[in-house]
């Protein structure tokens, strides 16, 4: 496909990752937000604002890019739905991302170390977590689970983390778990970019009616028992 315009969204985390980039190359135009108007409520203004600041009308987006997660219920959900909207009413390629995935990569990219040995935690509710590591699709654990025993060899990035449930675990380049997880979501905009681009030149692209965000527990509210509930979106 020419070159165009990017987009790239995540609500998975404590933040609202909200990047344009107007063409290849091109400085990334950053709409991301962490305090009060990171909810879902605010995310179609704030891409508004981010695509006029980046001078780029909808119409000349190439392609969309969207966190898949896991994370947060209806954050998780109102992201990823944006997403969809965009490349359907567009006639535009979506390129959805695993969350952890590009926590991971933007971890890396920004420490100086091997994505391959990171493993990625990131809270699920008032007293579980989630854990991803490379190879494996992510898992809840439980509060009373030894954290750093699932985590074994491998460095750690936990944003949004307690540091006193991380204990015992070590980050990479020398870093906290929790704070190798903030300047992973520092990055997380660029990682993603990144990995849009590498998937459109590998022609890997996602069906808007199929993709569905990724979690590892049912929502709130919802029984283990109830097989009705389904994660898609339409």
């Amino acid at each position: 496909m020419s070159p165009g315009a990017l987009l790239a969204l995540d609500t998975a985390t404590s933040r609202t990752t909200l990047v344009v980039r107007r063409s290849p190359g091109a400085p990334i135009d950053d709409g991301s937000s962490s305090g009060p108007e990171r909810g879902a409520a605010s995310l179609g203004s704030r891409l508004g604002a981010t695509l006029a600041a980046a001078g780029v009308e909808p119409r000349d987006l190439a392609a969309v890019g969207a966190g898949t997660g896991p994370g947060g219920f209806t954050g998780l959900r109102v992201g990823l739905a944006t997403a969809k909207t965009l490349a359907w009413s567009l006639g535009i390629p979506l390129v959805g991302i695993p969350t952890t995935d590009a926590l991971r990569r933007a971890a890396a990219a920004l420490a100086g170390t091997d994505a391959s040995r990171l493993a990625v935690v990131q809270p699920a509710g008032a007293r579980d977590h989630y854990l991803a590591v490379p190879g494996a699709a992510p898992r809840l654990v439980s509060a009373g689970e030894d954290l750093a025993a699932a985590v074994g060899e491998l460095d750690l990035i936990a944003p949004d983390t307690d540091p006193a449930r991380v204990a015992g675990c070590r980050g990479p380049a020398g870093l906290e778990p929790v704070a190798a997880g903030t300047l992973a979501q520092d990055g997380l905009g660029a990682a993603l970019l990144a990995i849009v681009e590498e998937r459109l030149a590998a022609g890997a692209t996602d069906d808007v009616a199929a993709l569905v965000p990724v979690y590892v527990a049912l929502p709130r509210g919802v029984a283990a028992t109830a097989a009705a509930w389904v994660p898609d979106l339409r």
